[in-house]
């Protein structure tokens, strides 16, 4: 029985010699074919171009979209008034130019520091002592104006410090990101890219959003 066991016993070891020669053999060749290290390349290679364009174009778009936002605070500091025809047609600039869809939104609020508060009211004070002039939001937006109280309370960390008197508009947009990749390969999911700009009017004194029961009143020329 003994003899039978040390010659299991030297068979193995034979075995697992031979077994450590071959790794050994194989750990010093330098030979392949181009078909093995494909398979094993492509795929990471596939990867790490897909995640660098997620990435690049991510920020592409918010970059796009940060600019459109610009585009339409330019234009509003150059005029006195605007209309819902007008905010609804900035509202498609803004899709276009951002190249995002129409769940995109655009969102435009008139703040003023009152005559009768101080400069520590408009510009320290939390919440912000600032008057809502107007806050109307695009049509398909799904949401409506600011209040006086979420004007104050989202907006007046945006707004630089004011003087008495002083109005000042801002521009808020969304633009809906939908990545080309699924998330769970890239780390891009979709997700909104909010801006927030705040302008003054060039040659007037404030922004007003004209209506039929509102209209606004013509700046006074020299």
């Amino acid at each position: 029985m003994s003899a039978y066991l040390i010659t299991q016993t030297s068979l193995v070891a034979r075995i697992c010699r031979r077994l450590m020669q071959r790794v050994r053999l194989f750990s010093r060749v330098e030979t392949g074919t181009v078909t093995v290290e494909s398979v094993i390349i492509l795929p990471l290679l596939f990867f790490g171009v897909m995640a660098t364009f997620s990435y690049f174009d991510a920020y592409r778009k918010q970059s796009l979209a940060l600019k459109a936002n610009y585009a339409i605070a330019d234009y509003l500091s150059r005029v006195y008034k605007f209309d819902r025809n007008t905010l609804e047609g900035l509202d498609e600039l803004f899709e276009y130019m951002s190249k995002t869809g129409e769940d995109s939104w655009v969102r435009v609020t008139m703040v003023q520091c009152p005559d009768n508060k101080t400069l520590v009211q408009c510009n320290e004070q939390v919440p912000r002592k600032l008057r809502r002039l107007g806050s109307k939001a695009s049509n398909n937006s799904g949401i409506s104006g600011h209040t006086r109280t979420t004007m104050r309370e989202f907006l007046g960390p945006h707004i630089p410090k004011m003087y008495v008197g002083e109005s000042l508009f801002v521009v808020e947009t969304v633009a809906k990101y939908e990545p080309l990749f699924p998330g769970r390969w890239t780390g891009i999911y979709p997700r909104d890219f909010e801006h927030v700009v705040v302008s003054g009017t060039r040659e007037y004194d404030k922004l007003c959003f004209e209506n039929a029961a509102s209209p606004c009143e013509d700046p006074v020329t020299p």
